[in-house]
């Protein structure tokens, strides 16, 4: 027997060798992937199902709002609702930015409130390692 027919018969055991696990593997994950498309087929068919009856109820809610100008006035009830969002959105935010204003300010007269009442600073205590602390 020839060197380079050895050589091919040994190529031909380690491709062999070599691909039974893989193909193992690939029957594996076929077999997964049936056992799941099998499992989801039911619910797949309901969330279609459940699909088809909201598009049939919008259906239905369309051709009613399309009878004379419901649609319109709709429309023009849900843009007065931005609008009135929008409204509260802007005041909101003037509320926020007149908090974060005053309240620094009420807070340092009321600290100097209490300090002039007083006569005098709250007096500093001695913490044991050494450090004056505040009451």
């Amino acid at each position: 027997m020839p060197e380079w027919s050895l050589a091919l018969v040994v190529l031909f055991a380690v491709l062999v060798g070599a691909s039974i696990p893989v193909l193992y593997q690939a029957a594996a994950t076929l077999r997964a992937a049936r056992r799941t498309f099998e499992a989801s087929g039911p619910r797949l068919e309901r969330a279609l199902d459940s699909t088809a009856a909201a598009a049939a109820k919008l259906d239905a809610v369309a051709s009613q709002l399309a009878e004379g100008k419901r649609l319109e006035q709709a429309l023009e009830a849900v843009g007065s609702v931005g609008r009135a969002a929008a409204q509260l959105h802007d005041a909101v935010r003037v509320a926020a930015a007149v908090g974060a204003a005053v309240g620094p300010a009420v807070g340092a007269a009321v600290k100097a409130f209490r300090e002039d009442r007083g006569g005098s600073p709250p007096p500093r205590d001695e913490a044991p390692d050494g450090k004056e602390t505040t009451p």
